[in-house]
């Protein structure tokens, strides 16, 4: 029974973020490409080249970046280290209450989903391209890379209707209901 209010209290001191050493954050008329990433999951770490890229040729004034870690299991400490090691240049965040992860449906690492700021809606989800055809089978080849034609086309000015495609990864252990309901890593906001 203890356990189950300790449980709060060590999510309390897990909460917060890392910064990459380019930040851009939403813009209210742009678009955000939220990556949800593992930081011990082999394939998002294996995409850390590809999102850097990616990176570097589409973020801009309009277009931000995010990279979001649901796992309960993940850590500041943890994240910091992964970022060291692959050098994402942008913000990487915990979503220990899976707000985010609940929100778009995500249910592995690594998805990515394109999201219109100004409309709320999503543009794209899923994969990042089809090099993995599932958890531990790769292409030789990879044919199609569906995050990178969406942001040719929203760095060109064109409107891109949505589409999905299933994403292949680790799976995000779901918080337990009890956590879903607590209050963390908010400020609480009171009236004068």
């Amino acid at each position: 029974m203890i356990l189950r209010y300790l449980i709060p209290i060590f999510f309390l001191f897990q909460c917060g973020y890392v910064r990459g050493a380019e930040e851009l954050g939403p813009k209210p008329n742009g678009y955000t490409v939220y990556l949800f990433l593992g930081e011990e999951c082999i394939i998002s770490q294996q995409y850390t080249v590809l999102i850097k890229r990616l990176y570097q040729e589409y973020a801009s004034e309009d277009l931000a970046f995010k990279g979001l870690f649901p796992n309960p299991s993940s850590s500041l400490e943890k994240i910091t280290q992964f970022n060291e090691k692959y050098e994402l240049p942008f913000e990487l965040a915990i979503d220990h209450l899976q707000r985010k992860m609940g929100f778009f449906k995500v249910k592995v690492t690594p998805e990515v989903v394109v999201f219109d700021e100004k409309k709320k809606v999503v543009i794209y989800q899923g994969r990042l391209d089809n090099t993995f055809v599932r958890v531990g089978k790769r292409r030789t080849i990879t044919t199609t890379s569906e995050l990178e034609d969406v942001l040719k086309e929203l760095k060109n000015g064109r409107s891109v209707p949505f589409y999905k495609t299933v994403a292949v990864g680790c799976y995000i252990t779901p918080l337990d209901q009890l956590m879903k309901n607590v209050k963390m890593c908010k400020p609480e906001i009171t009236g004068n």
